[in-house]
């Protein structure tokens, strides 16, 4: 299994950044939602934008991963799935 390259100071963090990272992009995607909830119900579907729905959703799910990465990589340093003692149980 390959290891990381990183201290496991410097793992920490660079997990803790990736943690922060996506726990502000899940709070301004939040928010996001507010502002998109408040035109829909002022105008409806024709007041939402769906390429700007969209986006939203798929900046949220990129911030569960990134806090999910950071999780992995102050827990192990390993950031894959990868067989053996980094694998998720």
């Amino acid at each position: 299994m390959p290891t990381s390259r990183l201290k496991p100071g410097s793992r920490r963090l660079v997990g803790l950044l990736f943690i922060v990272a996506g726990g502000l992009l899940v709070i301004a995607q939040v928010l996001r939602f507010g502002v998109v909830a408040s035109e829909w119900n002022g105008a409806g579907w024709a007041g939402v934008n769906n390429t700007y729905l969209i986006m939203s959703v798929l900046m949220l799910v990129v911030a569960v991963l990134l806090i999910r990465f950071g999780w992995r990589m102050r827990r192990d340093g390993h950031i894959s799935d990868e067989p053996g003692g980094g694998a998720i149980t």
